[in-house]
């Protein structure tokens, strides 16, 4: 009998890795499909200088503009900007990477995005304008805040501290930065690990988990996002459970960081137990985060309400704290 649970459990956990793996391999399928969109206006590179999605909720006080991360192309963001029109703020979700006209992988990135994205919605007559950025995105949007004055409001999800070295699709590191401006990339911290071998992982782990490519790196003071800069509110969302990097740690340091600048604007920083990294409101395909990691298949219910709290949280903090 015990033989027979053990057999079940190995074949469980090989599915999951198997139909993980595919998911992984298939990212460039969601990359192709992020130009369908139910928001209200596409922007284009070619016309406005950023490739996003607007989603109006026909207010014009406050905006806030949405970055997904390293899976690239517009699904998340778009997710996270059509949850704030729910709630009756206006939102934008830009495009970074993989998307119709933007560069194909996360490398040299340009900061111009946001800076094209801030003056299209002044001209839309927005006063107020926020960012919000899960994992690599919540770095953009760090970034962009520390030197846009314009960003009086910042959401950073599972963040980081530092600019990271970019990536040519999932092999491996770009010898090159994530982000550039004007031309110049922007001074990084390079991965120490060089090929990156996400099968292995998956077999390993029986989910995602990179955490091994993400830390015990030696960060240059360089590479540190300046986010005493920042002129406005910060909410800092981390779960212990992030697999993909350490998230929470990663919060802290960004808090000591604008505790030790006398910080003048309030600092929330929340921190979940089981959520996974993904830690954005779900529309579709909450069965693939099951698959992908462990928390997610182990405590759904308790992963569905961090999730509720956290984008609950989020839109109380661009309505009641900013």
């Amino acid at each position: 009998m015990a033989k027979n649970r053990d057999k079940k459990k190995r074949r469980w956990r090989l599915t999951v890795i198997i139909v993980a793996a595919v998911f992984v391999a298939a990212l460039g399928i969601y990359k192709i499909k992020s130009s369908r969109t139910d928001a209200d206006l596409i922007l284009t590179i070619s016309e406005q200088g950023f490739e996003g999605h607007f989603y109006d909720s026909g207010e014009r006080e406050k905006a806030v503009i949405t970055f997904s991360g390293s899976e690239g192309g517009s699904k998340a963001s778009d997710t996270m900007a059509w949850y704030y029109q729910q709630h009756g703020i206006s939102a934008l979700g830009v495009t970074l990477f993989a998307g119709k006209e933007t560069g194909e992988n996360l490398d040299r990135v340009p900061l111009e995005y946001v800076e094209n994205a801030i003056a299209w919605l002044k001209e839309q007559g927005f006063e107020k304008i926020a960012v919000d950025g899960i994992s690599k995105g919540s770095e953009y949007a760090l970034l962009a805040a520390s030197r846009f004055d314009d960003i009086s409001c910042v959401i950073a999800r599972v963040p980081s501290y530092f600019v990271s070295e970019g990536m040519i699709g999932r092999s491996g590191p770009s010898g090159t930065s994530f982000w550039s401006y004007h031309g110049e990339e922007l001074n990084y911290t390079p991965y120490i690990i060089r090929d990156f071998d996400i099968l292995k992982q998956l077999r390993m782990y029986g989910e995602l988990n990179i955490l091994s490519y993400n830390t015990g790196k030696d960060v240059t003071d360089e590479s540190i996002i300046p986010v005493e800069n920042i002129r406005g509110p910060i909410l800092l969302i981390s779960t212990e459970a992030d697999t993909v990097w350490p998230s929470t740690e990663q919060a802290a340091h960004i808090v000591s960081d604008l505790q030790e600048h006398d910080f003048p604007y309030e600092v929330k920083s929340l921190t979940y137990e089981k959520i996974s990294h993904f830690a954005i409101p779900m529309r579709s395909n909450t069965w693939l985060l099951k698959l992908m990691f462990r928390s997610e298949r182990q405590f759904p219910e308790e992963c569905a309400a961090e999730r509720t709290d956290l984008s609950e949280q989020a839109v109380d903090f661009i309505q009641n704290h900013w």
